[in-house]
C-alpha cells in the first residue's frame, strides 16, 4: 500500500505544504489511537499521519 501524507518541507507556490509519498512508514499505537511516522520520498524530511485502525493493519 502507497502512502502518502502531508510534507512541511516540499511546498508549492502558495507555502502550503503538499501530498507526498511516505517511505519506511513505521506504524504505531497509542491510547487506540494510530499514527504514522516516515521521510518524504521527494526530500527525505520528517513525515507523519494520523490513521485508521484498518488502515494502520494493510500499511503494516
Amino acid at each position: 500500500m502507497e502512502l502518502k501524507a502531508l510534507c512541511m518541507k516540499c511546498r508549492d507556490a502558495n507555502n502550503k505544504p503538499t501530498m507526498q509519498v511516505m517511505t519506511e512508514p513505521k506504524v504505531t499505537e497509542k491510547n487506540a489511537r494510530f499514527s504514522a511516522k516516515g521521510k518524504c520520498a521527494k526530500c527525505s524530511g520528517n513525515m507523519f499521519k494520523f490513521m485508521s485502525k484498518d488502515d494502520a493493519a494493510k500499511v503494516g
